[in-house]
């Protein structure tokens, strides 16, 4: 009996930490990494680097899905938020918001190379006659 209540803990150890690094890999929003790293300004975060290299920590840090660079700035896209690095005076600001609010707020530096707030709209094949398809 203590054999198998010992094989039945080790069962659960092992279950609970398959489950705990499943939930911590793979690609997740970089804001709290963010939060702590970056001194906050009114709506986001401030960097003393450019923004080319505040992006490159970030990706580093957390693979994001899709980027856009553009003259504007650098756009990640993560599956629960969108982090936006623009320039400033001295060094980048950073923003992070939810899919729905980045896609909305960075649309003109965006749209087109991403499709939409999760890239749905790149997944669309359109309607019409049926040519092309």
């Amino acid at each position: 009996m203590k054999k198998a209540l010992l094989g039945g803990g080790v069962l659960v150890i092992i279950g609970a930490t398959i489950l705990l690094v499943m939930l911590t890999s793979g690609t997740k929003s970089p804001q709290d990494w963010i939060a702590g790293r970056f001194p906050a300004i009114e709506g986001g975060y401030q960097s003393k680097d450019t923004p080319i290299e505040t992006a490159g920590q970030i990706i580093d840090r957390s693979e994001p899905v899709e980027r856009a660079y553009d003259p504007a700035g650098v756009f990640l896209r993560y599956p629960g938020a969108v982090v936006a690095v623009l320039p400033a005076v001295a060094g980048s600001l950073i923003y992070v918001d939810t899919p729905e609010r980045g896609y909305e707020r960075w649309h003109k530096y965006v749209n087109g190379r991403w499709g939409g707030p999760a890239g749905r709209v790149s997944l669309f094949r359109g309607g019409g006659p049926g040519g092309g398809k």
